[in-house]
This record gives C-alpha cells, structure tokens and sequence, in this order.
C-alpha cells in the first residue's frame, strides 16, 4: 500500500521548476556576458576581458549543472534515495538568502514522517518484499 502524497510535494515542485528557471537565466546571462565582453571591458576600466570572459563562463557552467539537476528533480520517482537526492537541492536554496525562506520552510515539511514514508524512508514507509 502506497501512502498519499503529501502536499509539500505540490510547493516543492513549484521550488524545482522556479530554481531551474533561475539558473537558465544564469545560462542567457553568461552568454550575453560573453558576447558583450568588449563593451563591458571598454565601459569598466577596473574589469579586464578575461575577467567577462571567466565570469561568462562560469555563469554558463553553473546554469547548466545545477539547473540540470533542478529540472530532473521534477521528473524522479519518490524511492529512498531521491528523497536525499531532493534534500540536497533544497540545502542549495538555503545559500541564498532570497530562496532561504522558501528552503527553512521546505525543509521542514521535508523531514516530516508522511513525506519521508512517500519516498520509502522512515517509520511510516511500507515493509519491503
């Protein structure tokens, strides 16, 4: 027997799908960054090309990575270790303090013994076979 799902599940996906946007956004920036490296350098005297060019790419890298992991949160399966797996992306939000309220509050909910039984962990989770 499948326990229901909780509803922290519904305000957990908006968070995913909201955080995936985020850093899709850090993709488009980090691409303007790089083809508007010139300008930016010219109008910066403190701030060398390189420094865009650096910047631009790590914002395409960090966009890519963890807006990846972000947009497959909302497609895994509730098992053990996808609950982990979700904790985990929420401890990122908490590095920010615009997500942090969002992230305390889900974090609460996540620990919660109905939302670890739905993913198969905790006293409430059914017996395996």
């Amino acid at each position: 027997m499948t326990p229901a799902p909780p509803p922290v599940l519904g305000w957990y996906k908006a968070y995913a799908a909201a955080m995936a946007l985020l850093y899709l956004a850090c993709v488009v920036g980090g691409v303007v960054l790089l083809f508007f490296r010139e300008e930016l350098a010219a109008g910066d005297d403190e701030t060398p090309v390189f420094l865009w060019i650096l910047y631009g790419v790590l914002f395409i890298g960090l966009g890519v990575v963890l807006g990846g992991a972000y947009a497959a949160a909302l497609f895994i399966p509730p098992q053990p270790w996808a609950w982990i797996y979700h904790l985990v992306l929420i401890g990122i939000g908490m590095t920010s303090c615009c997500c942090l309220p969002f992230s305390i509050a889900l974090m609460v909910y996540w620990f919660k013994p109905e939302t670890q039984a739905w993913f198969g962990r905790g006293p409430l989770a059914p017996a395996a076979a």
